[in-house]
């Protein structure tokens, strides 16, 4: 018996991130009717994670580069 599944490869431009990303977004979410929502809001939250990690970072190499007394 046949056995079928569906498989989205995905090939990026890296030059060009922000439309490929919505891309790859738009391209899977119609697999999953009805969860479009949870699946948006799942991305909004690792994107707010990774927002919050490169802040922190941004944060932490301001410190290093203020510290008193540094030569």
């Amino acid at each position: 018996m046949a056995q079928i599944q569906p498989i989205v490869k995905v090939e990026l431009d890296p030059l060009n991130p922000v439309p490929e990303i919505c891309a790859v977004i738009m391209a899977v979410t119609p697999y999953h009717p009805g969860n479009e929502e949870a699946i948006l809001k799942g991305v909004k939250k690792a994107i707010e994670q990774r927002l919050q990690q490169l802040k922190k970072g941004a944060e932490v190499h301001d410190k290093s580069v203020r510290e008193p007394g540094r030569k």
